[in-house]
């Protein structure tokens, strides 16, 4: 079905190129007969292939016929295109660079045929060419400049070039406001190295410059309490715990071994933090689960099975029963333990079924948070479930 989808594509594309440049062709007099040229003769033969089920030599046989006529620039660029989205790059190669060799393209359509032929280097990992391609078309001042920084950024983060990554994205982000989230994880990335050197000063540096383009980039918040927290200063950390918490209260959870080392030293209520967490809004189980231990160490056990059910009410969960089910397991009987044991074991194998987090672009589903989406690469975009979609 994908096959016979494409072929139509392609001889809908063809035939309206065709169709165009025989007007043109007419117009200016270069065609005398409308009917029985070397084109027409090309067209049905690839026809004739097609309906033989023969699409190899169908197409290629099309691509010659439109080589017969110079205006059909657009129709091998869609061409192109669409053995690309095909997954027949190698072809899709060959149909742009015979286009780029033509010398009279205009400067748009040679632009976009570089654009396009950068693409298919991409798509095969021959990075080297790719940005040769797109350096060129950046560097000329091109209408295609931001459409080309973008693949060019796509070619430094695929190699983990993380320094020329951000030196494109710096530029790009002047065009495109909304790169600077990606713009933040790549200056996170470049942090990862001096904080493993413990060059931590330099360190500090990278994760500035990650909040200067983008004030809201957790990751680099937490980052950066993590480092405060490794030189003891633990009341910098609590701030930016608690400038994570005021940003994203789904990061909370995330944050919380280093929140509890915080208040260990007295740099950071830790109640009050959860609290405020929670009274935000929609809090995840996680940080209402962190704030019933506080509870359990001051309260009964009706207590804190109360405040657990309160919220599980709101938005059931299966982490939260389980929590229940551990609360009282020493609070019962022998045959009312046995019972809760057995319970606790079907709930435990549903959890562990579950996948906490999707990402809001693509879809997929993660057993832990990941900053980059694993499948559609996208930076920020893998969030916690909420609500009967979350364990």
């Amino acid at each position: 079905m994908q096959e016979l989808m494409f072929l139509g594509l392609f001889v809908l594309a063809l035939g309206i190129g065709w169709l165009l440049g025989r007007r043109e062709a007419i117009k200016v007099g270069f065609m005398v007969q409308p009917h029985g040229s070397a084109l027409d003769r090309q067209y049905f033969i690839g026809l004739n292939y097609l309906l033989n089920e023969q699409p190899d030599e169908a197409i290629e046989t099309f691509i010659r016929a439109l080589e017969v006529n110079p205006e059909t620039v657009e129709t091998h660029i869609a061409i192109g295109k669409l053995f690309c989205q095909r997954g027949d790059v190698e072809r899709a190669i060959k149909v742009h660079q015979n286009l780029l060799a033509r010398p009279n393209l205009t400067r748009i359509q040679a632009d976009n045929v570089q654009l396009e032929l950068a693409r298919d280097y991409l798509a095969v990992g021959m990075h080297n060419r790719s940005e040769r391609l797109l350096d060129e078309l950046v560097e000329s001042g091109s209408p295609l400049r931001a459409e080309a920084l973008v693949d060019l950024v796509k070619v430094h983060e695929r190699e983990h070039d993380w320094l020329n990554a951000t030196a494109v994205g710096e530029k790009l982000v002047r065009d495109r406001p909304q790169f600077a989230i990606t713009l933040a994880h790549y200056y996170c990335e470049i942090a990862l190295e001096p904080l493993r050197k413990q060059e931590l000063s330099q360190a500090r540096k990278h994760l500035n410059d990650a909040l200067r383009v983008d004030s809201g980039c957790v990751r680099a918040m937490l980052m950066l309490a993590e480092l405060e927290d490794g030189l003891r200063r633990y009341k910098d950390a609590a701030t930016w715990l608690e400038r994570l918490a005021a940003r994203d209260p789904d990061m909370v959870p995330h944050a919380l071994p280093l929140a509890r080392r915080s208040a260990h030293n007295g740099a950071l209520d830790i109640a009050a933090y959860l609290d405020s967490t929670i009274d935000s809004g929609s809090p995840l189980i996680e940080t209402v689960l962190a704030r019933a231990d506080f509870l359990r160490g001051e309260n009964s056990v009706g207590d804190v099975s109360r405040f657990v059910l309160q919220h599980i009410q709101r938005q059931p969960s299966l982490r939260g029963l389980l929590y229940l089910i551990d609360l009282h397991l020493d609070h019962v009987d022998a045959k009312g333990r046995d019972n809760l044991l057995i319970l606790r074991g079907v709930v435990e194998a549903l959890v562990l079924e579950k996948h906490p987090y999707r990402c809001t672009s693509c879809g997929f589903m993660a057993k832990h948070l990941h900053w980059q989406c694993p499948t559609c690469h996208g930076w920020s975009t893998i969030r916690p479930l909420k609500g009967r979609e979350a364990v």
